[in-house]
């Protein structure tokens, strides 16, 4: 697997290389990617935690970011997550 910056460098290089009417389709394509993510079901993972660790910290980020969206996502309209939610509103002083 090419490490990040030796993509980001092809990706750039690539890119140049384009038409200006090219280099627009890509840059929206690239929005659309990046307005999509989060509504992206991830997939299981293949990793053990341990393996997980191990990788550098912007690969792990980019491996893990659509499971944090839908645990956030979860965490906001499971019902079994949110019953007690209620008690943060509650003054529980005297």
């Amino acid at each position: 697997m090419q490490c990040m910056a030796d993509l980001e460098q092809t990706l750039i290089e690539t890119v140049r290389s384009l038409s200006p009417t090219h280099q627009e389709a890509v840059l929206s394509f690239a929005r659309s990617l990046s307005n999509n993510i989060d509504r992206i079901e991830p997939l299981p993972l293949s990793l053990s935690l341990q393996q997980i660790a191990k990788l550098p910290i912007q690969e792990r980020d980019r491996l893990l970011a659509p499971y944090i969206a839908a645990m956030a996502e979860d965490f906001q309209t499971d019902p079994e997550l949110t019953e007690f939610s209620v008690l943060d509103t509650e003054d529980w002083e005297d």
